[in-house]
């Protein structure tokens, strides 16, 4: 039980269960959301039953009501799970400033008149006769955009259907709008992440946003149904046989799909799964290079411009997709994994998403292509240390072609990623009212270093640096409250 003064919230009779620490943040206040936290974890209380709480709490109690934003989803829910990955490993400050960040980002959901005061209810089961009737129905409302029946007939289709299964038409439905708004599959497959947390039952009402999200705004299924025929057209209905990461292939492939002409890219994916020996994996992997080096030939938007914040994250998003594209494949059939392939091709036909400032999506036109080599060069005979010494500022600075450089230089030192990494994770872990894109983002790079095994992976660190130096210090309210919650001594 817990009983919350405006001070700090104490324990009475036991430690809080994570329903009550549910309950204490969705009152929470802004101004000290952050200290409260501090004290729970002083107090006791472990750092995954405050992150589930954080999940828990935007799932239950945010709403979308902003009709002027595209299908938004609640990033406190699903950003927490970003900031949750790239804390492992990272020292306790650093833990603590991504949690608390994450918090402060659902007690700002929990404030916004556009979002909350709301509930999301129990919703009771319709079935229809068969169960391919209720999947086709299913379909059919989301596509109407009738959210409330989709969430109805959702619930009755985990009655009837094995998880398994449920996930993967979930996932399938996803890919239906990645190519609109990415989200569509970003949300699901945090979310199924963030049950590996919570749990089934807990984290189930995840799931059923991610259906309420595919209903909430209209969606081009062109692409989408050009992957379906692509499917058919190239045998790939069961699946393709080659499984797991392919690491030898990835170059030619990456090449391919960089030089096409945009028009052809999800054709090219079709016919290397089927005829060129490709897994899933492998093509949404090389798929993940070519929206790296496409984004490094994107300069920066001006901070001044129109709503510079959405018009700087969508081509980064892109990455963000398909690296959850890729871990979502774990969750789907060999049908389903063929297909997120293939959509895998759509989400790069134009390459990264760039919007103008009247905020218009504009054709991709490629700028020189950063880190300039001249600016590497005046960075060659800096040590690893002195090269994270002077990149530190050059990420509050915005500059560009400096901090590429310098992350460039210090891969060519052969130096330690980790040390480079944790500097990212620190800076990231400093801004606030950005929706945790610094971290998401971030979150999403580092795993494609890791998970990648040719000689270009520290592209995605030159990367992420690139995004996080366009953030850094843009705007610290909650980082200001978080040290100096973090900054007090029980």
């Amino acid at each position: 039980m817990i009983r919350t003064t405006r001070t700090l919230p104490v324990f009475v009779e036991a430690p809080p269960s994570r329903d009550d620490l549910v309950r204490w943040l969705r009152f929470a206040p802004l101004d000290s959301v952050m200290a409260e936290a501090v004290h729970f974890l002083r107090a006791g209380v472990g750092e995954d039953d405050l992150w589930a709480a954080c999940a828990l709490t935007a799932c239950r109690y945010v709403d979308n009501r902003a009709h002027n934003l595209l299908g938004f989803v609640s990033h406190a829910m699903i950003g927490c799970e970003d900031a949750r990955q790239l804390a492992v490993g990272q020292p306790e400050r650093i833990r603590h400033l991504l949690l608390l960040q994450s918090l402060y980002q659902t007690a700002m959901d929990l404030h916004d008149p556009c979002f909350a005061p709301c509930e999301l209810l129990p919703f009771w089961p319709i079935h229809e006769r068969t169960t391919a009737e209720s999947i086709r129905l299913l379909r059919a409302d989301i596509r109407m955009g009738e959210c409330s029946r989709a969430d109805h007939r959702f619930v009755g289709l985990a009655e009837r259907l094995a998880q398994a299964a449920l996930v993967d038409l979930l996932l399938e439905i996803g890919l239906e709008g990645v190519t609109t708004d990415d989200h569509t599959i970003i949300s699901p497959v945090l979310s199924l992440d963030m049950i590996k947390l919570v749990g089934w039952e807990a984290g189930f009402d995840m799931l059923r946003w991610a259906i309420r999200y595919n209903s909430s705004f209209p969606i081009n299924r062109t692409p989408f149904e050009r992957a379906v025929e692509l499917r058919r057209h190239y045998g790939l209905e069961e699946g393709v046989a080659q499984g797991g990461l392919q690491p030898a292939l990835i170059e030619p492939l990456r090449q391919a799909l960089y030089t096409a002409e945009p028009t052809q890219r999800p054709e090219l994916v079709a016919q290397a799964l089927a005829e060129g020996g490709y897994s899933p994996e492998t093509v949404i992997a090389a798929a993940g290079q070519v929206a790296c080096d496409m984004y490094l030939r994107v300069d920066p938007v001006p901070h001044e411009d129109y709503d510079a914040i959405s018009r700087e994250v969508a081509p980064i998003h892109i990455g963000n997709a398909l690296r959850l594209m890729r871990t979502g494949l774990a969750y789907m059939a060999p049908s389903t994994q063929a297909l997120a392939a293939i959509q895998a091709g759509s989400l790069i036909e134009r390459g990264p998403s760039v919007l103008n400032a009247a905020f218009c999506f504009v054709p991709f036109a490629p700028a020189r292509a950063y880190p300039y080599a001249e600016d590497v060069v005046r960075w060659a005979d800096h040590t690893p240390g002195q090269l994270l010494a002077s990149l530190r500022p050059a990420l509050h600075a915005h500059d560009c072609r400096t901090l590429t450089a310098i992350v460039q230089a210090y891969a060519n030192h052969g130096a330690e990623p980790a040390t480079l990494i944790a500097l990212l994770v620190e800076v990231a872990a400093t801004d606030n009212g950005t929706l945790l894109h610094n971290i998401k983002h971030l979150n999403s790079m580092v795993a494609e270093f890791h998970g990648c095994q040719h000689p270009d992976r520290w592209n995605f660190l030159i990367q992420a640096a690139k995004f996080v130096g366009w953030y850094a210090g843009l705007t610290t309210t909650a980082y200001q409250l978080a040290e100096a919650a973090l900054g007090e001594r029980a």
